[in-house]
């Protein structure tokens, strides 16, 4: 069931390069195959009902956005650029074979298909100079789809087994406006048997405040990294129970962005 939720996501949020320069380019069979009535029958085998020459497309999907080209051979400065990267120089294309992750150059050329088996992930680049990158902990592994949530956000993530709790970290989260600071550290903590156990509450740190003045409702404290954390203790009710088909860290981001902005009147 969760994959074709997914899916139909990914359907309804499809993109599509622009076909004119495929169209306006010579067919590779014309003026060859003619038959005795001076038609190409090559061509005709493509054509559909209206007369129109049928475009083969290809698929492959780039975080969580499948697209389509009329290309099948893209370097990955061209993935980029479709993905919306308008740097891509600034960024790191990997294709996902098989269990691994394979680094694609910006001038590498990839093959794709027309069964949207591709699959590729984006990764800003650290554009800080002289200093060097904060290692990542990994501590435990999450499901692939947790991980492609989490690399699509551009933000750095962690994995973090202390004190027999595990925790997921994400660094430099945005924050909507209504709230300083603009940025902060938000922190998940995961039951034994996630995903079939559900995610409860989350954690801020720096800790948030209303730009108004008005005291955030329903806080609660959890020391993490020898920092205290600012908890929001906001629960699932019966009408809206964690289901373990569907319900990942994806849709628990969408419930902590919900909450967000209905804490400021703004949901």
């Amino acid at each position: 069931m969760k994959k074709v939720r997914v899916e139909r996501f990914r359907l309804n949020r499809r993109h599509s390069i622009n076909l004119s320069t495929a169209l306006a380019a010579p067919h590779p069979s014309r003026g060859k195959d003619m038959g005795n009535d001076g038609h190409n029958h090559h061509d005709r085998d493509n054509e559909g009902q209206d007369g129109t020459r049928k475009i083969k497309v290809y698929r492959f999907r780039i975080d969580k956005t499948e697209y389509e080209s009329p290309l099948p051979d893209l370097t990955g400065r061209d993935l980029l650029v479709i993905a919306g990267k308008q740097h891509p120089e600034r960024y790191k294309l990997l294709q996902k074979i098989g269990g691994a992750m394979k680094p694609v150059g910006l001038d590498e050329v990839v093959h794709v298909s027309d069964n949207g088996q591709e699959r590729f992930i984006t990764l800003p680049l650290d554009q800080t100079e002289g200093e060097q990158a904060l290692p990542t902990r990994r501590d435990f592994t999450l499901p692939e789809g947790d991980r492609e949530t989490l690399d699509a956000t551009g933000l750095r993530w962690e994995t973090v087994q202390e004190m027999g709790v595990a925790r997921v970290v994400i660094r430099g989260y945005p924050v909507r406006p209504g709230y300083a600071p603009g940025r902060t550290d938000l922190m998940l903590r995961l039951l034994p048997g996630y995903p079939s156990s559900q995610i409860d509450m989350w954690y801020f740190h720096p800790p948030l405040a209303r730009t108004d003045g008005a005291p955030i409702r329903a806080l609660v404290s959890d020391v993490f990294e020898g920092k205290t954390w600012q908890g929001w203790s906001r629960h699932r009710t019966g009408l809206n129970p964690w289901r373990p088909d569907i319900d990942d860290i994806g849709t628990h981001l969408a419930v902590v962005e919900h909450n967000l902005a209905k804490e400021v009147g703004a949901a």
